[in-house]
């Protein structure tokens, strides 16, 4: 009798917590249900406004089945011919993460122990290719490349039989954790800045990124940032790079670092470099006379990067020297990629519509940049309508592809053209 009597109180015990620890829900749908919506996993990523708001409304209730979702165990049968990716129990609570923002705040010290886990059985030696902060802004990006198997690895996790990563794996758990305590936003501020200083450069890598993802309220490590630039390891020199054009504060300082940056020997940095000066737009003037440099035909990747962050800086700039610029490319470099990428940089100018759209349309009678002109143009919207009577020839094109885009564009810029046909 009375290990019956045992029994039965256990089973009281375990029904009493499992009401005390129910999981939470919202208009009759459970947390994991929500879940669910954003897809089983990165292939499968759905965006869900739905979900968010959901997880918004359940609030720090969400906390505690967030944080067990990323210390569940993640299993793959890796001796499988055709193996299953690893679980995705970390990749929504992400998302959830990303959902909640500062209502996920009680979660902040958990991750940040997460976050300081090295692991990366992948790539040990934590070389390799990084994605920088406006990759990871991109969440339909990294659900694209998070669904190869090789890329997503929980701690001590190896690669998948017979897998090769390019570049390091970009979803290991302590990159998640260190994104949701960007997500969370300015409370995790503080806990970031203390990884910087962490001797493994994986780890200051993560800590600039996830800066770099909470934006302006980051606005404290500016200075550490600074000091990263001049960092033994390249990849981190990039993000620092990257992080503080996408923090986009203190350009008093920051501006003439990222002068001096352009000087790095390694070219990544220089593209870095050139990308987080257009971030400051009109606060880097004093940034142009090292960007025009780059306009001689020394590195004609260099150049067109250069025009591209000249764009935002200066529209007298832009007028004066871009356009000329960006002209004799189109016309005479005898490189149809430079041309192609010329055209590209014209369909950045959305501020300068008058100035980009004549060479656009002109664009448009050159087989080797018609289909980046015609793209463009339609990216400009009513504002490129003077190119209406161009492109409507273009949709009786032999070429289906010039057909197909010359129909989208106009769709675009001409409401009317588009109900007419």
């Amino acid at each position: 009798m009375k290990t019956i009597g045992r029994i039965c109180l256990l089973f009281f015990l375990l029904s009493c917590c499992g009401k005390c620890w129910a999981e939470p829900s919202y208009q009759g749908k459970t947390l994991s249900a929500w879940l669910d919506d954003y897809g089983a996993g990165p292939g499968d990523y759905k965006p869900s406004p739905q979900a968010d708001e959901a997880l918004r409304q359940i609030g720090p209730e969400a906390v505690p089945y967030l944080l067990q979702l990323l210390h569940s165990t993640n299993s793959a049968d890796t001796n499988s011919p055709a193996p299953v990716p690893a679980s995705w129990n970390h990749w929504k609570a992400y998302l959830a993460f990303q959902a909640l923002g500062p209502l996920g705040k009680a979660a902040i010290p958990d991750l940040v122990k997460l976050a300081h886990d090295p692991s990366d059985q992948s790539n040990p030696s934590g070389t390799g290719m990084a994605p920088g902060v406006r990759f990871w802004k991109d969440t339909k990006m990294v659900a694209k490349f998070a669904d190869a198997s090789a890329t997503y690895l929980a701690p001590g996790q190896l690669p998948f039989r017979g897998t090769v990563s390019l570049i390091r794996a970009i979803l290991v758990d302590g990159e998640i954790a260190a994104w949701s305590l960007a997500a969370i936003g300015a409370g995790s501020v503080s806990p970031l800045m203390e990884l910087l200083a962490d001797p493994n450069p994986r780890l200051r890598c993560r800590a600039a990124v996830a800066l770099g993802l909470i934006g302006g309220a980051a606005e404290p490590a500016v200075p550490a940032l600074i000091k990263m630039l001049d960092d033994p390891d390249i990849n981190t020199r990039w993000e620092a790079t990257d992080a503080l054009g996408c923090i986009g504060k203190r350009p008093d300082i920051v501006v003439p670092a990222l002068i001096g940056a352009l000087a790095d020997p390694n070219i990544g940095m220089k593209f870095d470099a050139m990308e987080s000066l257009g971030d400051f737009r009109e606060q880097a003037t004093n940034a142009i006379p090292a960007l025009l440099a780059f306009f001689p035909e020394r590195d004609m990747r260099l150049g067109q990067t250069a025009a591209s962050a000249l764009i935002k800086i200066s529209r007298d700039t832009t007028e004066k020297e871009v356009l000329p610029f960006l002209l004799h490319r189109i016309k005479d470099s005898s490189y149809v990629y430079a041309r192609s990428e010329a055209v590209g940089t014209l369909g950045q100018m959305k501020d300068e519509p008058d100035l980009a759209i004549p060479p656009l349309i002109e664009a448009l009678g050159d087989t080797n940049t018609m289909n980046a002109a015609i793209q463009r143009l339609g990216e400009f919207g009513p504002a490129a309508k003077a190119a209406v009577p161009k492109l409507v020839p273009l949709t009786t094109n032999q070429d289906s592809r010039v057909r197909d885009q010359a129909v989208t564009a106009l769709g675009k810029i001409d409401s009317a053209w588009q109900s007419g046909h």
